[in-house]
């Protein structure tokens, strides 16, 4: 008689924050776990799933001691947190198999060998290679179709995905680092996610390019989508597109006849010669502002972010930019602002490199956007207070209150109200980021980091990385941050191996222990 396993699956994160909260409220939530328990035959296993996005951080000690395997994802900067993971669950349960996978796996392969059994570097399928090889083949399904009812952070929105990668290749971009080429999932295959998902109010694709190259699937999407839509089965959707989706205006209205409420695209920044330095053409194709108002016109909310490299552009262009939106009534306000990020195995990683733009001592943990870790144009105690004042956007309060009222003007007969709350809702968030932030379980150890500097060779470290409970030698190590240079701002000897040019470990190879 074949017995049933124990598999715990986590979504390991950090917050940018600082904060030691879930942000259950936060947009998207994490989903691979739901992907990745597709791979357990669900007659052989007993699955759990967790969210430290959602639900804070995982300090449930009981819990520790249950699975009999335990697999990890997260983005890059959750790699130290996953090394926090695998040294609780190998001191609880010593005989528990880790199994580690996602961005930060894929961007330190080798590093990761010395934290986990198994080194996931390919897709989600990969897992199924793994539960063949430790469990056997009757433990694996052979669908690998996502578990959505393991999970309860889902809500009013329901997480589904029709394709991988993209084909674009913007030089700070996760996925031109990875190399990977886009693909599409079978339209049978999305269908059975849309049921899967239930009722839900909203449809979300964590597509990175929901339009791709792929015309005939993007069409038959559509298609499909309409189908459920005018049959109740979620009242819109929305998804990540790249800029050369609005150059054929026709888009616009076959998205919008299929149900489409809002519409996320990688804007970056409004300053050309910023664009082509992140190599992003497709987004020269149509001037931004008119791309925007062409879609809000259209009766679909138009979702974007803004990056600003203070390494090339001073802090008066950057605030000239940040004048300008806030100025321009006919564009939403941007969901978030972030510093750009040197992503591990990226161009633009690579480029900074090169150029000693990294300061000294850049930890891994400090790589979200939020903290210093290159060198800037203007002096650093400048940017260290642009940096405190960007997340409430100070300064510009009044600016924003009127940009609100006046966006709401220019297109209250274009938008419905739960699209008009969504569109001006990002002026509430910008100026009081608490109200997405500060939701969710409470940290346990009820300890707060210390003040922060904002710079990443002085920015504290933070409780997270005090364990939980005493763990044997070995493990203390663990605990140490991932750094990613050295006191003289070099490439720390222990990311060699995975991140030298001439040296990088390919990722298209299977890598399991």
């Amino acid at each position: 008689m074949t017995r049933k396993i124990r598999v715990l699956i986590i979504n390991c994160y950090l917050d940018e924050t600082r904060r030691f909260k879930g942000r259950p409220h936060f947009i998207p939530q994490a989903v691979g776990p739901a992907y990745l328990a597709g791979a357990f035959a669900p007659q052989h296993a007993e699955l759990k799933l967790y969210s430290e996005l959602h639900s804070g951080p995982f300090e449930d000690e009981k819990l520790m001691s249950w699975p009999d395997m335990v697999v990890i994802t997260g983005m890059t900067t959750a790699f130290d947190r996953m090394r926090h993971m695998s040294a609780y669950f190998r001191t609880k349960n010593p005989k528990a198999v880790m199994v580690a996978g996602g961005q930060a796996i894929r961007a330190l392969p080798e590093r990761s060998r010395e934290f986990f059994d198994y080194v996931c570097i390919g897709d989600v399928e990969e897992l199924q290679d793994v539960v063949r090889e430790v469990f056997g083949q009757a433990y694996v399904s052979p669908a690998m179709d996502p578990r959505f009812d393991l999970i309860n952070w889902m809500g009013f929105i329901g997480y589904v995905e029709s394709s991988r990668n993209c084909n674009f290749k913007c030089s700070f971009c996760t996925l031109t680092g990875e190399g990977n080429k886009y693909s599409v999932y079978d339209i049978d295959h999305l269908a059975r996610q849309i049921e899967a998902v239930g009722r839900r109010t909203c449809i979300l694709f964590v597509d990175n390019n929901f339009y791709g190259n792929d015309r005939d699937f993007f069409h038959a999407k559509l298609d499909l989508l309409k189908t459920y839509w005018k049959k109740k089965a979620f009242g819109g959707w929305s998804a990540l597109v790249t800029n050369d989706f609005f150059a054929k205006e026709e888009n616009l209205r076959l998205a919008r006849e299929s149900g489409c409420l809002a519409l996320f695209s990688g804007v970056e920044s409004f300053d050309a010669e910023q664009l082509t330095r992140f190599r992003k053409k497709q987004n020269l194709i149509l001037p931004q502002v008119q791309t925007i108002r062409n879609c809000l016109d259209n009766g679909v909310v138009f979702q974007y972010g803004v990056i600003f490299d203070t390494t090339k552009r001073s802090l008066a262009e950057i605030h000239d930019e940040i004048d300008f939106i806030t100025r321009t009534p006919e564009i939403p306000l941007p969901a978030f602002m972030n510093l750009t990020i040197p992503i591990l195995r990226t161009p633009y990683f690579y480029e900074c490199l090169d150029e000693g733009l990294f300061l000294p001592n850049t930890k891994l943990r400090d790589m979200d956007g939020n903290t210093l870790v290159l060198k800037p144009k203007d002096s650093v105690e400048e940017v260290v207070q642009f940096l405190r004042d960007m997340p409430t956007l100070r300064g510009y309060k009044r600016q924003v209150a009127k940009h609100a009222v006046n966006f709401y003007r220019h297109y209250r007969k274009k938008l419905t109200i739960p699209q008009m709350i969504s569109a001006v809702g990002n002026s509430a968030l910008l100026c009081l980021p608490a109200l997405a932030h500060n939701h969710g379980t409470l940290f346990k150890r009820g300890k707060k980091s210390e003040p922060r500097t904002y710079v990443t060779g002085s920015e504290p470290i933070g409780p997270l990385y005090k364990p939980l409970f005493s763990l044997p030698d070995r493990f203390q190590s663990y605990f140490e941050p991932t750094m990613v240079t050295d006191a003289d701002g070099q490439l720390c000897d222990e990311l060699r191996p995975d991140l030298e040019q001439n040296k990088a470990v390919p990722l298209a190879r299977v890598s399991v222990n």
